[in-house]
């Protein structure tokens, strides 16, 4: 039965990625035994940072393929469950990797912003909003004794240095998930939408609404209908010319100019549905994009909280600027003809006839709209964040 070999080779391929994992683990945990004393890989061990530096990216790759095998061991128990996994080991394979690999796990509840009342971590003093600094016991400092970074006020014990030096770091993985996670957010979905439409949906729909029906029960829409006829016309008046001066005498003149036609049509039938080609790739390009949401909690709420910090660390001005811009181009003076070629670009993407009423009734209620909820953001968001750049953009705005 095909469904049957269908299973044994999703089985074969899970238990093959299995065994890659396990020879990648051991290959980690080699390094480990020979180079840093059967410890973790890292600059504290016995190695040092020299030999972790050289060792590091030979980590990552083999940690990354690790992950890439497993995955395809869970979507194979997925599709395939297996009913007995102690006969293949499978259990105990699994359980020598995660003592491996599991040391290296980030463990990303460390690194969510979630501080009791909402509190920034306990940093040296930073200067976000170009208020007067002040130390620990809520003391103006001057700016003879400040420094943008640090407040040396504070008591520079051993402890509060490794405490800075460790939150350092966290910042530091925090920047570089957060960096990951918006690049997966950007081009995943992406990437679905292309593949799904070029090589599952398009193929699929060609098929059964194009070449096999008769070309009588194809359907051409009427724009697309209309550069039809256009471009069968020309081709017809090159026919008709040639034949008036005596050039299509031979018969296989004929059956090439019927090709052409034919093919023209079945290229006009393609087009006509591309608008169902469209909207099935892109529903799929959103849940590949809400999958990426949903399984990706923890790491955005660590975006959230990078970018939301990234953005007050900004000067004023800068803030400013970005509000205005914004607040320019979607709801601005000029923003009404922007609207109006998203809706008509949208409309001609997912092939359906422009809707005049709809795109003016649009236009004249979303942008009042936006600009509501932009004004409620610089109220309640900004003024609070960053009182300064709220009072430059209400001067600006003036």
């Amino acid at each position: 039965m095909p469904w049957n070999r269908v299973n044994q080779w999703v089985e074969r391929r899970s238990l093959v990625a299995l065994e890659s994992a396990y020879q990648r683990a051991l290959k980690i945990k080699a390094i480990e035994d020979q180079h840093f004393g059967g410890q973790k890989i890292s600059p504290a061990a016995v190695g040092g940072k020299s030999v972790y530096d050289y060792f590091q990216s030979t980590l990552e790759r083999e940690l990354l393929q690790i992950r890439l095998d497993l995955t395809q061991v869970r979507l194979g128990n997925f599709l395939k469950p297996q009913t007995n996994p102690e006969n293949n080991n499978i259990l105990g394979t699994l359980k020598a990797i995660e003592d491996i690999i599991g040391k290296y796990r980030l463990d990303l509840g460390e690194l969510l912003p979630p501080l009791p009342n909402n509190q920034t971590p306990n940093l040296p003093n930073t200067n976000l909003t170009s208020d007067t600094p002040k130390d620990k016991n809520n003391r103006e400092i001057s700016p003879a004794t400040s420094n943008k970074f640090f407040n040396f006020q504070q008591e520079l014990t051993p402890e509060y240095e490794q405490t800075v030096i460790q939150q350092l770091r966290i910042l530091r993985q925090q920047q570089r998930i957060a960096i990951r996670f918006l690049l997966i957010l950007l081009f995943v979905p992406v990437f679905v939408q292309v593949i799904t439409k070029n090589f599952i949906v398009s193929p699929f729909i060609n098929y059964f609404e194009v070449d096999k029906p008769a070309m009588s029960q194809v359907y051409i829409a009427q724009e697309v209908g209309e550069k039809f006829l256009s471009e069968f016309s020309r081709l017809r008046e090159i026919q008709e010319l040639k034949q008036v001066l005596g050039l299509n005498t031979n018969p296989e003149e004929e059956h090439k100019f019927r090709e052409q036609v034919e093919e023209l049509f079945r290229e006009a039938g393609y087009e006509s549905q591309d608008g169902w080609k469209n909207l099935l790739s892109d529903i799929t390009g959103l849940i590949a994009f809400i999958a990426i949401l949903i399984f990706g909690r923890q790491q955005l709420a660590i975006t959230r909280a990078y970018v939301s910090r990234y953005f007050l660390s900004l000067n004023d001005i800068t803030k400013a600027f970005i509000f205005i811009l914004f607040t320019d181009i979607f709801v601005g003076f000029h923003s009404a003809e922007g609207w109006t070629v998203i809706l008509e670009t949208l409309f001609r993407h997912f092939g359906w006839r422009e809707n005049i009423t709809f795109i003016s009734l649009f236009v004249a209620t979303v942008p009042v709209i936006l600009d509501t909820i932009f004004k409620l953001l610089i109220f309640n968001y900004l003024t609070r964040k960053s009182p300064t750049a709220a009072t430059i953009l209400e001067k600006m705005n003036q």
